[in-house]
C-alpha cells in the first residue's frame, strides 16, 4: 500500500508499507495521523508477521531519519 503525502519541502512524499494481511482504506481515499490503515502480516516473501515501511522521496527510496 502506498500513502502519497504530497509535496513537503519541495520534495514528493511516499510511504509504502508491505506484508499487509488486510488493507482498511481505500484507493484515494484521504488519511489522517493516527488513523489505522492496514493490519500487519505475513504476506509474500516474509518470515514472520512484521510491518514493512518505506519512505520514498521523488520516487528514491531514503532512511526515514533523514525526514525528522
Amino acid at each position: 500500500m502506498k500513502i502519497s503525502h504530497g509535496v513537503v519541502q519541495g520534495n514528493s512524499l511516499t510511504t509504502i508499507y508491505y506484508h499487509n494481511s488486510s488493507i482498511v482504506v481505500s484507493n484515494g481515499q484521504q488519511v489522517s495521523q493516527g488513523q489505522l490503515i492496514a493490519y500487519s502480516g505475513n504476506t509474500g516473501n516474509s518470515t514472520g508477521c512484521h510491518a514493512h515501511f518505506e519512505t520514498w522521496l521523488n520516487g528514491v527510496a531514503v532512511d526515514p531519519m533523514r525526514l525528522l
